[in-house]
């Protein structure tokens, strides 16, 4: 159903919901709202306080009904959030999460919740879910990479912060990121341990796709904090209250002429391969990597790569290995020691294509990863790596951060 008509037909009873995720195995889903209004009537329907600097992402415990699908729109009627209060089913506010606002604990007889799903396909929908814009032109922004080049993966759980350094000092971060149930703590000490430094040498900012686990320490920091960012690149289409919120605060924070938000590349044609396609000259040793447009957040992102005369990284965020392999790779064919950010924390990436020119030696596969209910990392990627040559290092088995030198 397209959003125009079920604004027209079905508005006034229900609430459209944002699927974040979806963890079948688990009976976990996390859902956000597409913009404040669907927000405070979820919040009017269930009783709750409404307050957009508290953070509005719900995680649902026990769902085990119809299958749904992740980064897709949902209506939930206006009858099942007043059953969800009347039942007691809301837990309190959680006070102690920048990310998750509020958790239902759903019974074991509990009615049909997702009852239509809601697209956003003609001109003025599309407009209306992409329209955060920067003010930047992105081939204006100077990123220039020199000296001596190392990049710090930190240990953030399960999630994604990294950050490229020049002599020592960091120039670039890509993801601020952290696990989803990170406690605000826990966030706080991983942000105060780069406060100053980052007040110091005023590093820009990469965004790969706007999933929480690359966001949620950002989501962390006042704004003060956020106004050490020199720049911010992130993706143009931003798909819920949270990820909204957020690119309004770093925007406020750094001024709008210094946010450059990038499309996804046109599809030519429909299906095949999520093509990624160089925003940087070659001879870069920064490049950025862009994705065609696809549902699919993890395969629409930005990636990074970064070379010296003698080493290369790929900073993958979530994308999958064959973009990689076909669209990252040829750009590193030179004699080099190349290392790996492993794509989606060493979960599902796709088939595992890794095809290294023949003239590059690998180095060491990083896996951001912590302690989670995703069965990360996948054993099957883990043995294909290490069967490329890879060294494997798995973040949760570290306690610190790893920083490689190129």
């Amino acid at each position: 159903m397209y959003y125009n008509f079920f604004k027209k037909h079905y508005q006034e009873g229900s609430v459209l919901v944002y699927i974040e995720e979806y963890n079948r195995k688990a009976g976990i889903v996390v859902f956000d709202f597409i913009d404040s209004n669907e927000y405070y009537s979820f919040t009017k329907f269930g009783g709750l306080n409404k307050s957009l600097s508290n953070p509005t992402m719900v995680i649902m415990k026990n769902y085990y009904q119809r299958t749904i699908q992740e980064n897709t729109i949902y209506a939930i009627n206006k009858e099942v959030i007043e059953n969800w209060r009347e039942m007691n089913l809301f837990n309190l506010e959680n006070t102690d999460s920048f990310l998750i606002g509020y958790t239902i604990v759903l019974s074991s007889e509990e009615n049909k919740i997702f009852f239509k799903s809601v697209s956003f396909n003609d001109y003025y929908d599309n407009s209306f879910i992409s329209s955060m814009r920067g003010g930047g032109d992105l081939n204006s922004l100077p990123i220039e990479i020199n000296g001596k080049l190392s990049v710090t993966v930190r240990n953030v759980g399960q999630g994604n912060w990294n950050e490229i350094n020049e002599d020592d000092k960091t120039k670039i971060i890509f993801d601020v990121g952290a696990s989803m149930y990170a406690k605000k703590s826990e966030i706080r000490n991983l942000i105060e341990t780069r406060t100053f430094k980052y007040s110091k040498e005023k590093p820009g900012l990469i965004l790969s796709h706007w999933d929480k686990d690359h966001y949620h320490a950002l989501l962390g920091m006042n704004d003060v904090e956020l106004a050490n960012f020199s720049f911010f690149i992130c993706r143009d289409i931003v798909p819920n209250l949270t990820s909204r919120i957020l690119f309004n605060r770093i925007s406020n924070a750094i001024g709008h002429s210094n946010i450059y938000t990038i499309s996804a590349e046109p599809r030519i044609t429909r299906g095949g391969r999520t093509q990624l396609v160089s925003l940087s000259p070659i001879a870069n040793q920064l490049m950025i990597y862009n994705a065609q447009y696809h549902k699919n957040r993890n395969i629409s992102g930005l990636v990074v790569s970064l070379k010296t005369k003698t080493s290369s990284i790929i900073l993958s965020g979530d994308c999958h290995y064959d973009q990689i392999s076909f669209d990252i790779l040829p750009d590193l064919n030179f004699n080099n020691k190349h290392h790996l950010v492993v794509p989606h924390h060493g979960g599902k990436a796709g088939n595992y294509i890794y095809n290294l020119p023949t003239n590059v030696t690998p180095g060491n596969a990083i896996i951001s990863v912590g302690v989670n209910n995703y069965g990360h990392p996948i054993q099957i990627y883990t043995d294909s790596l290490k069967l490329s040559g890879f060294n494997l290092i798995k973040m949760q088995k570290k306690q610190n951060d790893i920083t490689i030198n190129l």
